[in-house]
């Protein structure tokens, strides 16, 4: 890179330096299950303030996580694995055998792994969405691994695109008490969290099932502190 590339992206470098690189990736050799964000923070970045950092030092530490996660990409994919990056689930798959459907469930954390039509890599299901997922991800793939985004953002627009994420990351034991409340795993999508919401609705409403009044008032409550929590 040269001099000028260099000044340019001393911030990004400055916070890079901190990263444990090694450790990062020894940690997600011996994954099992999909891990949150600040769990990945601890490992690979150990001086990043996680309590009183700014919303800006807070997103410029996100970024240098996920430049990294996303950097280690092709070395997984060398070894027959897919680095999922997420921040409430990042987790290592097995890539499915040839033949076999790549669309990957950010919900399941899964591989649909059906029949694929001659030289796809999509089941004719997941086709068109596939296509669509491949091209979002490789948009994300590439905002990360540009180091001149680490300075992109303004303060106010940091705090905005970090808020929601470290809502959560403060307040994991409500966010996990609520979706077991109603049934739901970790990560589960905002479609999903709906639709589960009103089909739980429709079978405890006490206009529906009187008996169940109190059981419709605890998933109500949980369903209202979960969008709360997501900031919808």
């Amino acid at each position: 890179m040269s001099q000028s590339g260099c000044e340019e992206h001393a911030e990004f470098f400055r916070y890079q330096s901190e990263l444990q690189s090694e450790a990062l990736l020894a940690y997600l050799e011996t994954l099992h299950e999909p891990v949150w964000e600040c769990e990945l923070m601890r490992v690979a970045l150990p001086a990043a303030d996680l309590v009183s950092g700014t919303a800006l030092e807070m997103y410029r530490w996100h970024f240098v996580l996920f430049h990294a996660l996303y950097g280690l990409q092709p070395h997984f994919a060398g070894r027959g694995r897919y680095l999922f990056v997420h921040f409430m689930r990042t987790c290592v798959k097995e890539l499915p055998v040839a033949g076999r459907c790549r669309y990957f469930d950010e919900d399941s954390a899964e591989f649909c792994g059906a029949g694929c039509e001659a030289g796809g890599q999509f089941c004719a299901f997941h086709g068109r969405r596939g296509d669509e997922l491949a091209v979002d991800m490789l948009s994300e793939r590439y905002f990360y691994l540009d180091p001149a985004n680490l300075s992109a953002l303004a303060a106010e627009n940091a705090e905005k695109f970090i808020n929601g994420a470290w809502n959560l990351l403060h307040h994991q034991e409500e966010y996990r008490r609520c979706l077991a409340a109603m049934g739901l795993p970790e990560g589960v999508s905002l479609d999903l969290l709906r639709k589960r919401f009103r089909h739980l609705a429709r079978t405890l409403h006490p206009d529906i099932n009187p008996v169940d009044h109190a059981e419709f008032a605890r998933i109500n409550s949980a369903y209202r502190t979960l969008l709360k929590l997501l900031n919808v």
